[in-house]
């Protein structure tokens, strides 16, 4: 019998892997700590309420426990956030008996999570990245700001740093800031040290969103590659730091050798997900960043046959991995709810307009969470959470415009601006 994957969170990326292992008949078990949560009614896991890694770890701990002694054997376990994979790694020893962890091993997700680590490991392996400093004062602010380049970006030192606790409003539900000068840095530094008073400050990339292009892989345990395909982000929201909304599988084989050479460096094994923008007058792609999970748009590689997460499955499963195909390409991944706020807000003027998004959506597609074979994850999602949400907000701005409050925006706003959409709205919460 096949071990039981354990999926942490059955959001985006967790109701993806499900879809993914469960049909190919992987036993899966989704954890959730929401009782709302699409994913819980997916087809392809038994969804069980479990503590939250983030704000009650010591209890998820006992709970995964008694969770593998029940299960028997060594279930492999994936993590669908940065909180998830900080969890893991703080408690390998004690989940290691019932579980495959699928995670890098520990100085390699110190490189991967750490911006400044990941800058440094990438000069060392002659990967070109954008130029970067690391703020950890006032001191340090004020040595950059005289060699700084504007505009720029400042970014907590690792992402997660910033969604801790009340952070994330501190940070004004941000999690990268563009720059434009020095006295727009040091406001916005006063602004997010409130949260966390490291931060690194990089080099912006000139170029659109259509210049992120990502290079998907796996590495086995000897951290050689395994598989990989690419994508490219079509629409991101908000524009220029936001996630994902369309993205689709391209061909940029180019990437992999960086990539390889990065992660072997590094001594990294497992999935990973790595960022980099075209620099059209460098002539050259800069390395933003490392993901060191699976990620939203995972399912893209199911989608142009080179399924990262079974690659995974297989290895810490100890069966046989499938053999690596060369990707399909052009297939897009959208997520739906987001693409619909977006095309609500193109009636008021808001860009880009209908026209430009249902252009930008041609072609064959995945979503986030309708799926034709499992379709009660999406029905309930449209029918308890987005059409009363929207609803509310529409009610609510326009008992506003009739009141005259003018500090009061249309409230699904919120969801675009500071992209409140449900894949990073639910990062913030859980």
């Amino acid at each position: 019998m096949k071990p039981v994957a354990v999926v942490m969170n059955v959001f985006y990326t967790g109701l993806g892997i499900a879809r993914s292992l469960g049909e190919r008949g992987v036993r899966v078990i989704g954890l959730t700590a929401q009782r709302r949560v699409y994913g819980n009614f997916t087809r392809h896991a038994k969804t069980v309420f479990a503590p939250d890694s983030r704000s009650e770890p010591d209890a998820l701990l006992t709970f995964l426990t008694q969770l593998g002694r029940e299960l028997g054997g060594k279930s492999v376990l994936f993590p669908t956030r940065d909180d998830d994979v900080l969890f893991l790694n703080r408690f390998r020893k004690e989940l290691e008996p019932y579980f495959s962890l699928v995670i890098p091993g520990e100085s390699a997700l110190s490189a991967s999570l750490n911006k400044w680590e990941t800058f440094l490991a990438a000069k060392r392996a002659k990967v070109a990245t954008p130029g970067a400093w690391m703020i950890e004062g006032l001191d340090d602010l004020e040595r950059a700001a005289a060699e700084i380049r504007y505009p720029c970006v400042l970014k907590p030192l690792s992402a997660h740093h910033w969604r801790q606790g009340g952070n994330w409003e501190l940070v004004g539900a941000r999690k990268a800031i563009g720059i434009a000068s020095e006295e727009e840095l040091r406001a916005e530094y006063h602004a997010i040290a409130r949260a966390d008073s490291r931060a690194l400050v990089q080099e912006m990339v000139p170029g659109g969103d259509d210049c992120l292009l990502i290079a998907a892989c796996y590495m086995n345990r000897e951290s050689r590659w395994v598989a990989g395909f690419n994508t490219q982000k079509i629409l991101q929201i908000p524009e220029g730091f936001g996630t994902g909304c369309i993205v689709q599988c391209v061909d940029r084989s180019e990437l992999f050798a960086p990539t390889i050479r990065l992660l072997q460096s590094i001594g990294y094994s497992g999935i990973a997900e790595v960022e980099y923008k075209w620099d059209a007058a460098a002539g050259e792609y800069m390395l933003i960043e490392i993901n060191s999970r699976p990620w939203d748009q995972h399912r893209l590689g199911h989608a142009c046959g080179v399924e990262l997460m079974y690659f995974a499955y297989c290895e810490h499963a100890g069966l046989p991995m499938p053999a690596p195909v060369k990707p399909a390409l052009g297939h897009k991944w959208i997520a739906e709810d987001t693409f619909v706020t977006a095309a609500i807000r193109s009636f008021g003027n808001g860009k880009p307009g209908l026209g430009t998004l249902l252009r930008l959506a041609r072609g064959k597609r995945t979503y986030a969470i309708w799926s034709v074979s499992d379709p009660f994850p999406s029905i309930i999602y449209w029918m308890t959470r987005f059409l009363p949400d929207l609803i509310v907000s529409s009610v609510r701005a326009l008992w506003s415009a009739i009141a005259g409050e003018p500090s009061v925006k249309v409230n699904l706003q919120k969801k675009e601006i500071v992209y409140e959409t449900h894949a990073e709205k639910q990062k913030s919460l859980r």
